[in-house]
């Protein structure tokens, strides 16, 4: 039955991010526009658009099932590894601003001296980011659905439309102010929500007494057998490797005024979303408390959250509750999305078409994400797998391919450039590989990615030892 309530207030959000995507067009005319917001981020816009790229349906609706499933030692897998991401990041915008790119395979290309690295990394790049739009836009239309009473297959068409009409429109100058008041909105709804549920179910410490009598696996560090000391290594490897390794965090690197609010956004948007993710954990506890007190069950822990929503809060509760997680998921698909129209743009179509104008590349950059946008929906109509299951793969196909090739080339200016890429296709391949082929002998298949990459770099740069060092880069001329 459609709940024509949650309906309303879900058209009229819709509305609004569509008007601010036309008000972005108004404000995009080349380019470097479109791209990296005319490279004008200001701090505060910058900080708040990184918090809302960082945060997800992974991150609300996929933890708080996690949660749901495996108690808090998601904590331990996942979130650590995150924020040690967060952090090293850091400590690398100096260099990644020193090259002045615009694109990770640009930055590739300039440390490696071949051009051709630019197809070559953009491959693996399109692909984490197709499947990130796919498990985006799966925890949108999940939500929308059980809250709505609209059926999947309907919602999942709408909400990709409007995210690509947005996303097309204004490109970054939408991405970013959409951002900033998604950000904003998501980070008090969801401190709103988890205060409510504490008064309701009797404080912090009442919810983590249920919570761990239901299963003291849900408070122990690893959970029950959910992860072993090797699996929570390789997670933290993975996701670890997946920040810096994103074209999106590149791209709002290089969009930024100078180094110093660069840096700034990153330490700004590290503390919040610290903080923002702790919250979300106890919310987790508290939503499986409160559906195991009232006795709903569910089949699939990606409805946890929405379960707790339409049957447990409130109608006026759920529909903050709403917004805040959507603009979590529509965040998040925006700036995914974004990534793909430039990596298509940028490090495909322009490398093999260098005389390419500004315009031109413009048209293909909103083409492209047309085109990414409407099939991402189409597999999201019959989804390969879960939330956590899709992120869990996209994590290991960024960090197999680029987390030691990218870091060495970064530091040691005398690695072979031929090394350095044969090092991102070998641990791409061989990463997942092992995780399509379901994994051997136990072995993550993250240690099988990064190991393969670290072996080939240093046989490949024995090989190629006599290559000249990629000190003077191969880049576009503009």
């Amino acid at each position: 039955m459609v709940n024509y309530f949650y309906l309303g207030a879900f058209v009229v959000y819709l509305l609004l991010v569509l008007g601010i995507g036309a008000w972005g067009y108004q404000k995009t005319s080349t380019v470097t526009d479109f791209w990296v917001y005319g490279k004008d981020l200001g701090p505060w816009l910058a900080t708040w658009s990184y918090v809302a790229n960082f945060v997800s349906a992974v991150s609300v609706i996929g933890f708080i099932g996690s949660v749901y499933g495996g108690g808090y030692s998601i904590i331990t897998g996942i979130v650590l590894g995150l924020m040690l991401g967060v952090t090293a990041l850091y400590f690398v915008v100096d260099k990644v601003r020193e090259l002045d790119q615009v694109t990770f395979p640009d930055l590739i290309a300039h440390v490696t001296g071949r051009e051709w690295a630019r197809p070559v990394a953009a491959v693996p790049l399109l692909a984490n980011a197709w499947v990130y739009l796919i498990m985006q836009l799966v925890g949108a239309s999940l939500l929308v659905t059980t809250i709505t009473g609209v059926p999947y297959k309907y919602m999942i068409w709408v909400i990709g439309f409007v995210f690509i009409a947005y996303t097309v429109m204004g490109g970054l100058v939408s991405v970013a102010w959409t951002d900033l008041i998604q950000g904003t909105l998501m980070v008090t709804t969801v401190f709103g929500a988890l205060i409510y549920m504490m008064i309701d179910l009797g404080g912090i410490a009442t919810i983590n007494n249920q919570f761990a009598a239901m299963s003291t696996a849900n408070v122990a560090p690893l959970g029950e057998g959910a992860y072993t000391l090797i699996g929570v290594l390789a997670s933290i490897v993975a996701f670890f490797g997946t920040i810096f390794t994103s074209q999106s965090t590149i791209v709002r690197i290089n969009a930024t005024k100078d180094i110093r609010t660069a840096k700034f956004h990153l330490a700004a948007a590290g503390l919040i979303l610290s903080i923002f993710y702790i919250m979300l954990v106890w919310l987790g506890g508290a939503t499986t408390v409160a559906l195991e007190n009232a006795g709903l069950a569910v089949d699939n822990v990606d409805q946890a959250f929405p379960v707790l929503i339409t049957e447990y809060v409130p109608t006026s509760i759920g529909v903050v509750i709403i917004l805040a997680v959507m603009s979590a998921i529509l965040s998040t698909t925006d700036t995914r999305l974004h990534s793909t129209g430039i990596t298509t743009a940028r490090d495909l179509y322009e490398y093999f078409r260098p005389e390419a104008s500004d315009q031109k590349l413009l048209k293909i950059s909103r083409y492209s994400t047309i085109f990414w946008g409407l099939t991402a929906t189409a597999i999201a109509v019959n989804p390969p797998g879960t939330i956590i299951s899709l992120y869990e793969f996209r994590a290991i196909l960024l960090t197999s391919a680029f987390l030691i090739p990218i870091y060495v080339a970064l530091y040691w200016r005398g690695a072979a450039g031929t090394a350095i890429i044969a090092s991102i296709v070998a641990g791409t391949l061989l990463g997942v590989g092992w995780r399509l082929g379901g994994g051997f002998y136990g072995i993550p298949p993250t240690f099988v990615g990064v190991g393969a990459a670290l072996i080939t770099l240093v046989i490949g740069n024995f090989v190629w030892s006599r290559e000249t060092s990629p000190t003077t880069p191969t880049t576009r001329g503009d």
